[in-house]
């Protein structure tokens, strides 16, 4: 699907659903808004902007997933539903599950051929306004492709990456998330 397409769903979608505007201020603000399935516990870490029909995707949710359970990472995969006709619907399928973190983990065991294995639904207003909301901080960030990752350092920095991290550069950005405790001043926000 072209970014044109995307930005006249995007258009259309808006004009049907409550206005999604962007919160003031930065980037790591922006996200606790976002409609998002929460995998692992404690303050997210890591925010990864993902589309259910992206291979590299899959293949970085397949890299985080020893790495969550050694780590104790919290990730928040935050759905755009921008590369294929089917994203969409698969991405309100995710967030209106009863568990979207077991769906989306269903979807990712089943990914064959480019596409997750999932049935698109048709997103509740809710839904929509939250899928609004995540393209239009995708887009406000300056990303150009799924997977995109951000996440603080130790030091309290935003930080981006777009495509899927080799597997020492995936271990590090982890590892800085998930190292020592921080000062008040660089507490994660959930």
């Amino acid at each position: 699907m072209t970014r044109a397409v995307v930005a006249a769903l995007v258009f259309l979608a808006g004009a049907q659903v409550a206005h999604a505007n962007l919160p003031k201020g930065p980037l790591w603000g922006f996200l606790r808004h976002t409609a998002s399935i929460r995998q692992g516990v404690g303050p997210a870490r890591l925010y990864v902007f993902f589309d259910p029909n992206c291979p590299y995707c899959h293949r970085l949710y397949e890299a985080l997933q020893p790495l969550i359970r050694r780590t104790g990472l919290a990730v928040r995969w935050v759905p755009v539903g921008i590369l294929a006709l089917s994203s969409y619907g698969k991405a309100a399928a995710l967030l209106e599950a009863t568990d979207p973190a077991a769906t989306l983990a269903r979807m990712e065991q089943g990914f064959r051929n480019g596409r997750g294995a999932l049935r698109p639904a048709r997103a509740t207003a809710r839904v929509a306004h939250g899928l609004l909301y995540n393209v239009r901080l995708f887009e406000a960030s300056g990303a150009q492709g799924v997977p995109f990752l951000v996440f603080r350092t130790p030091a309290g920095n935003v930080r981006t990456v777009e495509g899927d991290p080799p597997g020492a550069a995936l271990a590090r950005i982890v590892a800085g998330v998930t190292g020592p405790s921080r000062s008040k001043s660089q507490r994660v926000v959930p």
